[in-house]
C-alpha cells in the first residue's frame, strides 16, 4: 500500500472517494496527465473546443489545488511552450487570484519563454530569476546537506566531490539524483 501512495491513480481515486473530485474530473485530468485514466476514455475528449477544454481542466485542477494551498506548480521544459499550455497557465493564474491565492506558478526554462499574443497580459506578472550552475564549493555544501553532515565537521572526499560536480555539471537536481543513486547502491556511507 505504501508504494501505491505515490501513484497518480491511487491519489486520484482517493480524491474521488473523498468527494473532492468526480469521475469526470479523472478523465479531464487524464488529458494532461495520461497515466491517471484509460486512453480510450481520453479519446472521448477529442474534438472539444480548446478554450472550453482548458476551462474544464482548470476547474478540475482548482478542486485539487485549493485544499493543498500553499502549493507550487512547476512547468518545466527546454523547448518553446505551446499555446494550449500557455492558455492553461494563464487561466490558472487568473483563477488563482480569487480561488487559490497561495498558488505559485514556476516556469523553468533555459531560455526566456516567448509569450504568444493570446497571453501577453501575463508579461506584467512574470518575474524572471536567472539560475546558474553550482560552483564546486556550492556543490560541496549541497552534498553535505544531502548527506546530513553539513554541521557535523565532516568533510567530503575530494575525488567524490570532483566526480559528482563533473557529472552533474553543477545542476542541483542531477547532484541530488547522483547522491540518491549512490546511497541506494551503497556506494556512499
Amino acid at each position: 500500500e505504501t508504494e501505491s501512495m505515490g501513484d497518480e491513480n491511487f491519489i486520484i481515486e482517493q480524491l474521488i472517494e473523498n468527494e473532492i473530485l468526480h469521475k469526470t474530473d479523472k478523465v479531464i485530468i487524464g488529458s494532461i496527465l495520461p497515466t491517471v485514466t484509460d486512453s480510450q476514455l481520453i479519446t472521448l475528449l477529442k474534438g472539444q473546443n480548446p478554450k472550453a477544454m482548458t476551462k474544464t481542466i482548470i476547474d478540475s485542477l482548482m478542486k485539487i489545488l485549493q485544499p493543498l494551498q500553499p502549493v507550487m506548480l512547476v512547468f518545466e521544459g527546454d523547448g518553446e511552450i505551446d499555446l494550449s499550455s500557455w492558455s492553461l497557465i494563464a487561466g490558472l493564474m487568473e483563477r488563482a487570484v480569487q480561488e487559490c491565492p497561495r498558488l505559485l506558478v514556476v516556469i523553468s526554462s533555459r531560455n526566456i519563454p516567448i509569450l504568444p499574443p493570446d497571453v501577453e497580459a501575463l508579461q506584467s506578472k512574470i518575474l524572471q530569476v536567472k539560475l546558474s550552475a553550482f560552483e564546486k564549493y556550492e556543490t560541496e555544501i549541497y552534498l553535505k546537506e544531502l548527506l546530513g553532515i553539513r554541521n557535523k565537521g565532516i568533510g567530503v572526499d575530494r575525488k567524490l566531490l570532483d566526480a559528482i560536480h563533473f557529472r552533474a555539471n553543477g545542476c542541483a537536481l542531477f547532484i541530488e539524483y547522483i547522491v540518491t543513486w549512490a546511497l541506494d547502491k551503497g556506494m556512499i556511507e
